[in-house]
Formats: structure tokens, sequence, C-alpha cells
């Protein structure tokens, strides 16, 4: 085993259904992980969001693309969709674009092919990708996205002549309870370092009033919520090669 962690106290502030991946990535490195979600992830706001978020589901085969740029999405998108439909048929002729392998692995669990993926995992690469090698000239674009995302998808390919439709399928809400005990620890034990893995988990974690304890360092996995960190004013000190748990656990060990 490589327990390159061994001894060290790392922070996870990831939501805590999403947890349990990077949790036992760290431990299998000899971490001692200290639980601390900033987010918790929630369904669309019932009225007008709700209710068009059920009609994107239950239209999506007029679609000539479906877009996911976050695991969240897909999970919540399809959910319901199997509910409404028992056939994997009923998405039609719509292809679909991904934006970083968990996103795309949680799509292939379903039984769907990802048919375009960026080699950068970030909104802004996508759109490239396509301008590269897909016209979406007059095409319908079906983006599923939380409700706090950057408009960046919805920008970038509508100036490339696409059609796009948002559909807002989950949104974030604070977490500022210590919910297992962890904030203490951290503030009494202190830790090496806490990671980040989204700017909304950032901006929740120091806008709620938590403290770093002296030394800790700051690891992110990426530069969208690297940014959101040094507008914070923060310092960080480690960032993911890409985008993903895997890399960023690499990047601290």
């Amino acid at each position: 085993m490589n327990e390159a962690l061994k001894g060290k106290k790392v922070v996870v502030t990831r939501a805590s259904s999403q947890a349990g991946k990077l949790k036992k990535m760290l431990e299998g490195k000899g971490a001692d992980v200290l639980e601390i979600p900033t987010i918790k992830i929630l369904p669309p706001a019932e009225g007008d969001e709700r209710q068009d978020f059920v009609e994107s589901v239950s239209q999506v085969h007029t679609y000539d693309w479906l877009v996911f740029t976050s695991v969240n999405g897909v999970e919540q998108f399809f959910e319901p969709f199997f509910k409404a439909f028992k056939d994997a048929r009923s998405l039609g002729g719509c292809r679909i674009a991904a934006v970083g392998p968990s996103t795309a692995a949680k799509i292939n669990s379903y039984r769907f092919a990802v048919d375009l993926m960026p080699r950068s995992y970030v909104a802004e690469e996508l759109v490239k990708e396509f301008a590269d090698k897909e016209s979406v000239e007059n095409l319908t674009v079906l983006w599923v996205r939380g409700a706090e995302a950057r408009d960046v998808l919805a920008k970038g390919l509508g100036a490339l002549g696409a059609i796009v439709d948002e559909c807002i399928a989950y949104r974030t809400e604070p977490v500022t309870e210590d919910v297992n005990g962890d904030k203490k620890r951290l503030a009494d034990e202190g830790a090496d370092y806490i990671l980040f893995a989204n700017a909304a988990g950032a901006r929740n974690f120091f806008n709620s009033g938590n403290k770093l304890p002296a030394g800790c360092k700051i690891a992110s996995i990426g530069k969208i919520t690297s940014e959101a960190l040094r507008e914070l004013g923060k310092t960080v000190d480690v960032e993911a090669n890409e985008s993903t748990m895997e890399s960023l656990v690499e990047a601290i060990c």
C-alpha cells in the first residue's frame, strides 16, 4: 500500500452524498480524513423551475444535443428520465456531450455513450471542441446544469449558432452546522490539507466564517475553483493537473 499521506490530516469539503469515493482514496494513502461538507445537493425548486425541469426531461428526445457538465446533473436528470420512460431508446437520436471523465463515466453507467468530451475538463473547452469538430449552427441543445452554474456554455454555444435551452436539474445550499464533529476537530487539532472540489464549496466554507488553522494548505481541483479561492483572498498551494478526484489526490501526494 502506498501511504504517501500517512500521518496527515486532510479535510474533504464535498457534499456528504459525494464524499465517500474521495475519502476512500485518501484513506488508502494513509490520511486521517475530516469530512466538513460545505454544500448539499437539492432538487429543483418547486414552481416554475421544477415544472421546466420535468418538461425538459419529457421532451429530451426532441433535441439534437444533450450536454452535461457535472455528475450531479447526470444523476438528477436520469433518475426522473427512467421513471418517465422504461426504454433508454426514448432518448431518441439526441447526441451527448460531457465535461470530464467522471461525468462521462456516470453517463456510461446509464448505458449511454458520450459523443463529445473536451481534453480539458471545463466548459470553455467544450465550447472550443464544438467550434473545432462539430457544427451546432441551428441545432437544438439541452444543457443540464445546476442553478448556480456559470453561463459559459449558453453564451458560447449560442455564439456558434446553437439554440440552447437550459435545464436546471439541481441546486445547492450551504451547510453551516457541524454535522459530524469534524469542524470542531479542525479547530482543535488543525489539518495539513483542505481540499476544494468546486467553487461553490470554497465560497461557502469561507463565507460561513470558517478559519484555516496555521499551516493548513489549500488544494484545488482546477483553475475555476482556484480562481474562486483567489477572489476570496486565499493562496492555492496545490492544484490538480486535471479536474478529477484522482488527480487532486495525486497532486497532494
